[in-house]
């Protein structure tokens, strides 16, 4: 994901300071873009010609952009299995349409994640649970399905984190971070990535039905 630029590290840490926890429930199993996690690469020709194919380690990334200006890709193991898979919201307002029943981009909050799932997820000791972006802030969310991670991606602007500010002390900064990315992961290949994981106490797998 493309998260770089000039936010105040003060703006970072008080977003990450400002979780909020709530009540459980489950999730049902979906892919992206009809792809899953363990699949073979073959399943990605119906995409057509890529955008960009990249050497990572031993693995290639294939990159591309959908006519919604949405971007997904797919990173392929030497042995011949997605591994890694990523669907980024390309921002048009008209097209919030996403892979996982119930949710939007640019329109489901994080507060509305936690909600759903019991709990503010994980995240790993070597991956920044929060990115700077152009004009606020992603926050990284995890949670476990199977042999499966999904990790949703939530930003949040300076403007809407001033907006909170301004409402008060009971005003929460993720009830105005909105889903902007998912992707998905074999749990292995997240390890050996990211190393451990850091839990929220509440933290329980999601059942897939």
């Amino acid at each position: 994901m493309k998260r770089k630029t000039l936010v105040p590290g003060a703006l970072v840490a008080a977003i990450v300071v400002s979780i909020i926890l709530s009540k459980p429930t489950a999730l049902m199993a979906q892919s992206l873009m009809d792809l899953r996690v363990g699949d073979a690469p073959s399943k990605l020709s119906k995409f057509g010609p890529v955008a960009g194919l990249d050497k990572y380690k031993q693995m290639d990334v294939f990159k591309w952009v959908l006519p919604n200006r949405s971007e997904l890709s797919a990173t392929v193991d030497a042995e011949g299995e997605i591994v890694y898979l990523e669907s980024d919201w390309g921002g048009k307002s008209e097209d919030t349409g996403c892979d996982l029943a119930g949710l939007k981009f640019g329109v489901t909050t994080l507060a509305e994640l936690r909600k759903r799932f019991g709990s503010n997820g994980f995240g790993y000791k070597r991956r920044q649970h929060a990115s700077k972006t152009e004009d606020g802030v992603v926050l990284l969310n995890s949670w476990e399905v199977g042999n499966v991670v999904i990790t949703f991606y939530t930003k949040i602007s300076g403007a809407d984190y001033a907006k909170a500010q301004a409402e008060g002390a009971n005003a929460a900064p993720a009830e105005y971070a909105k889903l902007d990315a998912i992707s998905m992961a074999n749990s292995a290949y997240a390890k050996s990535e990211w190393g451990d994981r850091v839990y929220d106490p509440a933290y329980k797998k999601i059942e897939w039905k």
